[in-house]
């Protein structure tokens, strides 16, 4: 499990802005399901970045995660399993996720009707002892 929330915290876009965030983020605008479109993580020390990389995409059956508008959610990436959690907003930027009794932030890099990406900073990834992780993942309806 800790190796999949790793992945899950290590895998999202790079490259995103804030441009699809026009209006107050609302637990509805991440309602419904969403295909996993991609993960990414990049590994840096300091402002050095020493892996750049993308989990490979392997549905088994299908990758997706679904928000209930609510809070709770499922997850599937590159697993026949699917993990039931639970979300909500911080402020107005950010999604804390709790798969698993283990909790993650995720910072809101854009949300649209089609399109929504989240990005992680992780400072005490065990698979990267002293380096900063930040995990990039892509949802597409």
């Amino acid at each position: 499990m800790k190796t999949l929330l790793s992945l899950l915290c290590l895998a999202l876009f790079a490259g995103c802005t804030k441009k699809g965030i026009t209006d107050a983020v609302t637990l509805d605008k991440a309602q419904g399901k969403w295909g996993i479109h991609g993960v990414r993580y990049q590994v840096l020390n300091g402002s050095n970045i020493i892996k750049d990389s993308t989990v490979p995409w392997v549905p088994n059956p299908e990758n997706f995660v679904t928000f209930d508008g609510v809070s709770t959610m499922q997850y599937s990436y590159n697993s026949p399993v699917v993990w039931n959690g639970d979300y909500s907003l911080i402020g107005t930027d950010s999604i804390s996720i709790n798969i698993d009794h283990q909790t993650t932030r995720w910072k809101i890099l854009l949300l649209t009707e089609t399109n929504f990406n989240i990005e992680m900073t992780s400072t005490n990834n065990p698979e990267f002892p002293g380096a900063t992780v930040k995990t990039f993942q892509g949802f597409i309806k």
